[in-house]
C-alpha cells in the first residue's frame, strides 16, 4: 500500500493516511489501500482496537478534487469508499479516529464510523459537498442520528466547516483537546480500551450499530445471546474473581 500505512502491534493497529501532500484527500488508489487495510484488519483477530490518523496537518480533506475533475475518480470509486466505511462500522473491533487536523467530506464521513472521535482542537470538521453539487453520501443517515436533525442539516445544506470545539459542543467529537497535547490523550484512550474485557466491547460495539435496525423486541433477542456469550466467558469470570479477592481483602483488613 503507497497510501495508507497500517501497522500491527499485538492488539493495536494503526491506520496513517498517507497522502500529506494533498491533505489526505482520496484518489482512486487511495480507496484500494483503505479497502485492504480493512480487510486486514478484519483478518487479523488479535486486533481490538484501532487508530486512524492523518500523515501531516490533515485527517483527511475527502476525495481528491483534482482526481474527481479529471475524471480519474467515479462512481465506483465512491460505492468501494463507502463499502470500507461500512465494514469499519460493522466490524467487532473498536476504531478510534485521532483527527489531528482538518476533517473534512469524506474525511469526517469516515470519522464518522469510528466509535471515538478525538479531535485536535487546531482541526475544522464540515461536510462541503453540497458546494460541488455532491451529496456527503451515507453521512445523511448517520449523522442525524448522531447530532441530532437540526444541527445535521446546517453542516449538510450549508456545507461550511465547524472549529473542534463546536463540534465537541454538537457529540460530534467525544472530545476536542489542546493541539499540543493531542498525541498523550490519544494514547492514554487507546490505553482505556485495550485494558476493556474484548468479549463485552466487541458485543456493546455491534449491539449499538444495530439499536438502529432492529425492533425493540429483535433487539432484546439479540442483546440476550450476546449477553449469555459474555457472562460464560473467561474474561467476566476472571473480574468476578477479582471482585471476590477484594472483598475477601476488604473483609480481612484491620478498621
Amino acid at each position: 500500500m503507497r497510501t495508507i500505512r497500517l501497522a500491527v502491534e499485538g492488539p493495536l493497529a494503526r491506520v496513517t493516511l498517507d497522502r500529506p501532500e494533498v491533505l489526505n484527500a482520496g484518489n482512486a488508489e487511495w480507496v484500494r489501500d483503505l479497502a485492504e487495510a480493512v480487510a486486514r484488519i478484519e483478518g487479523a483477530r488479535e486486533v481490538r482496537v484501532v487508530v486512524l490518523t492523518g500523515a501531516g496537518r490533515a485527517f483527511s480533506t475527502g476525495v481528491d478534487l483534482d482526481a474527481l475533475a479529471s475524471g480519474a475518480f467515479g462512481l465506483a470509486d465512491f460505492v468501494a469508499w463507502e463499502d470500507a466505511m461500512v465494514a469499519i462500522e460493522r466490524m467487532d473491533r473498536l476504531f478510534v479516529a485521532g483527527i489531528n487536523g482538518h476533517c473534512l467530506g469524506g474525511g469526517l464521513q469516515l470519522a464518522l464510523v469510528c466509535d471515538y472521535r478525538l479531535a485536535s482542537d487546531a482541526a475544522r470538521l464540515g461536510l462541503p459537498a453540497v458546494k460541488e453539487c455532491l451529496i456527503p453520501s451515507m453521512s445523511l443517515y448517520r449523522l442525524p442520528r448522531l447530532i441530532g436533525a437540526a444541527r445535521a442539516r446546517e453542516l449538510i445544506l450549508l456545507g461550511e466547516p465547524i472549529d473542534a470545539r463546536t463540534a465537541e459542543h454538537y457529540g460530534l467529537v467525544n472530545r476536542a483537546v489542546p493541539a499540543a497535547d493531542f498525541e498523550r490523550e490519544l494514547d492514554a484512550i487507546v490505553g482505556k480500551l485495550l485494558a476493556l474485557p474484548a468479549a463485552a466491547v466487541r458485543a456493546s460495539k455491534v449491539l449499538a450499530a444495530r439499536a438502529f435496525e432492529l425492533s425493540f423486541d429483535a433487539f432484546r433477542r439479540e442483546m440476550q445471546a450476546h449477553f449469555k456469550v459474555c457472562l460464560d466467558s473467561d474474561e467476566h469470570r476472571r473480574a468476578m474473581d477479582e471482585i471476590r479477592t477484594r472483598r475477601h481483602a476488604q473483609k480481612g483488613a484491620p478498621s
